[in-house]
């Protein structure tokens, strides 16, 4: 299989261009056409003109009865959710905590590196409702604070690092700490209706069979009856007030022009985080269109369902990281933006991003400065230290 490297030197957008967050109901744009019919033969030829109207494909149709999910842009909503915010959640990633559970539902997850070399996920969920049993949950870092406050949502976390305390409150975060509202040992299956009942005030447990097999950091779950009961306990609002959740992506109902013109193939590409993380590995499948997510040299199965991790969209972003004063933690400078790819479809092309403010998304744009057209689906974004750019693989 050949292996290739894309990356173009591309600058780095400094401009922030203007964010609309996208409304469930938009007027479709219509193009008018005008023929020409003629009459039959006679002294007099008279033409009569008549006007048929073609609608431009749209993100919303008012006649489905759901509504539109703003992570992945599909029309599969319970409409009871509408202008409510996501939930991020932080998942384990090292081998020690494999297999996961919950993580193959989740709406996007990004993948980023945390100390010591390892990687994490931040698990989105647009419905609090659609959270399976997830975990092992993991503590929090400034990172996936800043990335879950650019979608608006609400972070849940096990544990937290001492820089994030300061800054929840200097940027006014949203979180639940479940390290401060566990149970104890539990486990679903002994319940028959898979409900775990849990005594009051508590909302996360360890897993008690997980606990017999792997260290007890690594065995901390929840699910979405247990994190809304956690947010009516805690006053969290989950609503976006008068506001309408912002679509992650800059989502199109059909083919992502980008996409349809890109010239670059990519059956699959690896991604290299660092020395304890060098085979994120992501397949592209011609039957469904979906890539498929392999680490530590397996497929990446979700316990629960036994599925692989499968997503439309992968987003390969090289980002600044660098130690941060306590020369143990990271820092992400997202504020200096950076270059990457969008692969979906078999193909793969170059892009720039930018995220110009903590409550700000990540953006996407091609080679011509425009924001990138993305295909409605499931997303994969990995956040890759721009140091380790060479070490992507890229299979035609």
């Amino acid at each position: 299989m050949k292996t290739k490297k894309l990356l173009s030197a591309m600058l780095i957008l400094t401009l922030a261009f203007p964010f609309a967050a996208c409304k469930k109901e938009e007027t479709p744009e219509t193009t008018t056409i005008t023929t020409v019919m003629a009459s039959e033969p006679s002294e007099t030829t008279t033409t009569e003109a008549t006007t048929t109207t073609e609608t431009e494909p749209q993100l919303y149709d008012p006649d489905l009865p759901y509504g539109l999910n703003p992570i992945t842009g599909v029309q599969d909503m319970d409409l009871e959710n509408v202008g409510n915010k996501p939930i991020t959640i932080v998942v384990n990633n090292v081998y020690a905590a494999m297999p996961q559970r919950g993580v193959s539902d989740a709406d996007a997850i990004f993948e980023y590196e945390t100390e010591g070399g390892i990687s994490r996920l931040l698990c989105v969920f647009a419905d609090v409702n659609t959270i399976p049993e997830i975990g092992s949950l993991r503590s929090a870092r400034v990172v996936t604070a800043n990335l879950s406050a650019g979608l608006g949502a609400i972070f849940v976390h096990f544990g937290r690092e001492a820089r994030v305390v300061s800054y929840f409150s200097n940027n006014n975060i949203v979180h639940i700490d479940g390290n401060y509202l566990c149970a104890g040992k539990y486990s679903s299956s002994d319940y028959e209706d898979g409900y775990v009942d849990l005594p009051g005030s508590t909302f996360f447990w360890r897993d008690k069979d997980w606990a017999s097999k792997r260290a007890i950091e690594h065995t901390a779950v929840s699910d979405g009856t247990h994190i809304k009961e956690a947010l009516e306990y805690k006053g969290i609002d989950l609503s976006c007030g008068e506001d309408e959740a912002p679509m992650m992506f800059n989502f199109v109902p059909d083919n992502s022009k980008d996409i349809e013109n890109a010239t670059e193939t990519c059956s699959a590409i690896n991604v290299y985080f660092s020395a304890s993380n060098d085979d994120a590995y992501f397949e592209y499948n011609e039957g469904d269109g979906l890539y498929y997510k392999s680490q530590y040299g397996d497929p990446q199965i979700d316990e629960n369902n036994g599925n692989q991790i499968a997503v439309t969209n992968v987003f390969v972003l090289y980002v600044r990281v660098a130690l941060a004063d306590d020369n143990y933690r990271t820092d992400y400078f997202f504020e200096e933006g950076g270059s990457g790819y969008y692969i979906c479809d078999g193909k793969i092309i170059n892009v720039t991003w930018t995220k110009t403010d903590v409550h700000e998304p990540i953006k996407i744009y091609n080679e011509d400065g425009e924001e990138v057209e993305v295909n409605r689906g499931k997303s994969y974004i990995c956040l890759v230290r721009s140091s380790n750019a060479d070490k992507t693989d890229i299979y035609e």
